[in-house]
């Protein structure tokens, strides 16, 4: 008759208990690298989307800027709004700006301008002809891009502009 001695058991259970660990060890770590990766496309993600506030913000400048006639008139806003790229949109991936203007409050056809991913400036519509003598405009500026994950995002900003400007009553 064979026996074990009592150090054989334990030596056996120590081994199972080094296995369980050291797999709970993987797994955890694992979870670790994972959370890392997305922490990191949660931080890319922001960049991509605060670059693309600050082309919006820039392109906003530049329509405060103009007087009101400007605002309607398509060589302008093809030439001097859109003729140069930003600075702020280079994180971004294929960026194409839109511009369009509409008579406000009663949104008809819009005067739309797109920016391009080449910097190919295009008039896609010159809008109604009541637009220039209408007495406010809305104008919505729309930033589109590819995120390094290859989704496709954008972000929008709104305007409106009065034809007399901010005058107070009295």
């Amino acid at each position: 008759m064979t026996s074990h001695s009592p150090t054989c058991r334990r030596e056996g259970s120590s081994l199972i208990e080094v296995i369980i660990a050291a797999s709970i060890l993987a797994i955890s770590f694992s979870g670790i690298f994972m959370m890392n990766g997305q922490a990191a496309n949660v931080l890319r993600s922001g960049l991509e989307s605060t670059a693309a506030i600050r082309v919006l913000n820039g392109r906003a400048e530049q329509l405060r800027s103009s007087t009101y006639t400007q605002l309607t008139d398509t060589n302008y806003l093809t030439t001097t709004v859109f003729g140069m790229g930003s600075d702020s949109g280079g994180e971004l991936g294929q960026l194409t700006e839109t511009l369009n203007v509409y008579a406000y409050p009663t949104a008809g056809t819009a005067l739309t301008v797109t920016r391009g991913s080449t910097g190919t400036v295009t008039l896609v519509s010159s809008g109604p002809a009541t637009l220039a003598t209408s007495t406010s405009l809305r104008a919505d500026l729309t930033a589109g891009w590819v995120s390094k994950g290859g989704r496709a995002r954008t972000r929008q900003i709104t305007l409106v502009f009065a034809s007399g400007g901010i005058t107070g009553r009295h």
